[in-house]
């Protein structure tokens, strides 16, 4: 009698575990069966890409542009003084381009916001001291004197260089004053 128990009582967990996974299989076809047709999509995204995707049953068609921000642009004129010692005036056009949504502003080191005019000597005086470095240079070279100073027997190599190295650095401080003193800065 303890056989027969034992024996109805695998024969009913076989039938539930044939059965159960009998069903997870029906319901794992079901599944594939009622998934969408069109495809999906896992594209890379940044705070500036742009996507155009139309999908149907007969295909897609993807259009995506990883970079691609709304630049918001502007042109500003002003007068400077130009030609010798400044004595005529010259048309200067300045173009901005900034990307929308986004403020840009400068800052000094306190984190105080500078304004155009603070800009604007900032950059003159760069390329004032760009131009400076690159005349001292010359002069240095075009002279002869850093080829003269490199006859120097044991140093001469070095007091050549110093010589170009010092010529750029005053240049450049000359030509940032310059440009300082042009700008009104």
């Amino acid at each position: 009698m303890y056989k027969e128990k034992s024996s109805n009582f695998l024969k009913i967990i076989v039938i539930t575990l044939g059965g159960s996974i009998i069903a997870s299989n029906f319901y794992s076809i079901s599944l594939l069966n009622t998934r969408s047709q069109l495809p999906i999509f896992n594209l890379p995204v940044s705070k500036y890409s742009a996507y155009d995707i139309e999908a149907t049953k007969e295909g897609y068609k993807l259009s995506h542009r990883m970079h691609d921000p709304l630049v918001l642009h502007s042109m500003t004129t002003s007068k400077k003084p130009a030609g010798f010692l400044g004595g005529s005036k010259a048309t200067v056009n300045k173009s901005t381009e900034v990307i929308a949504g986004e403020n840009v502003s400068y800052r000094d080191e306190q984190g105080n916001e500078l304004d155009a005019k603070t800009i604007a000597c900032i950059e003159q005086k760069a390329k004032g001291e760009s131009t400076g470095q690159l005349v001292g240079t010359s002069v240095a070279t075009g002279t002869g004197l850093a080829t003269q100073l490199t006859g120097v027997p044991v140093i001469g190599w070095l007091l050549g260089g110093f010589a170009v190295n010092t010529a750029r650095k005053e240049g450049g401080k000359i030509g940032k004053q310059m440009a300082a003193d042009f700008s009104d800065c």
